[in-house]
């Protein structure tokens, strides 16, 4: 009795189901074909790390990161046809059958087609790496690149949150890359002093407060210095010019404190007091004879 059934079960393991399009796919065939995809994914995980890791002895981080996915992509792709043939699938009536549903799934899966393009884009350009610091100017969303996938790219903001936003957002819109080209930026601190401040003094304690903090870039192409920006109601409207290395971009609130908090000491230290806004208050004589009047009447 067990013998017919386990005979049965393998006639219909073994029996050809039509499909549309002409394909023809056994059951033995379909369990041949997931084995077959999950040791191919193994493997291109495999060479993925692998090729990764040899890259990086001679290329930068982020072209060998752009080369080892790119292997791995096209691992997948060619594992999967060969997978398909291996199985007995035609490929020819395949391709019939794979336009029909692409022109379908082309206006479904518009934005994954062009997130994944996007990616692609991305990868081969190497306008975005992997490490680089940037800044969407739609969103105002800014943080550090740690992985660069096909369909989206995923950002680490200064707080440790993971955000991930579609390819399409950095091919399509403004990004702004810190670190694309020079590791340093040029950071504006506005302060405001009174007016009869000795201007070189203060230039010099600007100056000299830049220096004081580990971020301040040591070059002479990039020095700090002092702006005075207006003349405002209550005294000078100036600006603390700075040059920060890579360590102050990636962290600019952070940053700006900083340089803040010793700005207000250094000035504090100078006796240089931050003037205040003043208001001045006038009464209208009308409300001053009212009041003369109203404490006659009660005397």
């Amino acid at each position: 009795m067990m013998h017919k059934y386990l005979e049965g079960f393998w006639r219909w393991f073994n029996t050809p189901w039509p499909l549309p399009g002409g394909l023809v796919v056994e059951p033995v065939g379909m369990v041949e074909f997931l084995i077959i995809l999950v040791f191919l994914w193994w493997g291109a995980t495999r060479v993925r790390r692998l090729t990764r890791r040899v890259l990086s002895r001679r290329l930068d981080h982020a072209t060998a990161y752009a080369i080892s996915r790119l292997t791995y992509y096209l691992m997948i792709a060619l594992g999967i046809l060969i997978a398909l043939q291996t199985v007995g699938v035609n490929l020819s009536s395949l391709a019939i059958l794979g336009g029909v549903m692409g022109v379908g799934l082309g206006f479904g899966l518009q934005n994954i087609f062009s997130n994944f393009a996007s990616g692609l884009i991305l990868l081969f350009e190497r306008s975005i790496q992997v490490g680089d610091y940037i800044q969407i100017k739609e969103n105002g969303l800014h943080g550090e690149v740690k992985k660069l996938g096909v369909r989206y790219t995923q950002i680490v903001t200064n707080d440790h949150m993971d955000i991930l936003v579609p390819n399409s957002q950095f091919v399509n819109g403004e990004v702004i890359n810190w670190s694309l080209d020079d590791s340093i930026m040029r950071i504006h601190l506005p302060f405001r002093v009174p007016y009869g401040t000795d201007r070189e003094r203060l230039r010099s304690l600007v100056i000299e407060t830049a220096f004081s903090l580990p971020l301040t870039v040591r070059d002479e192409r990039y020095p700090p210095t002092l702006w005075l920006t207006a003349f405002g109601e209550a005294g000078y409207d100036c600006e603390m010019i700075v040059w920060v290395e890579r360590a102050g971009l990636v962290r600019p609130g952070g940053t700006r404190a900083q340089y803040n908090w010793a700005l207000a000491d250094a000035l504090e230290r100078a006796g240089i007091e931050i003037p205040r806004p003043r208001q001045e208050v006038v009464l209208a004589p009308s409300l001053v004879v009212t009041e003369n009047a109203s404490s006659s009447s009660s005397t």
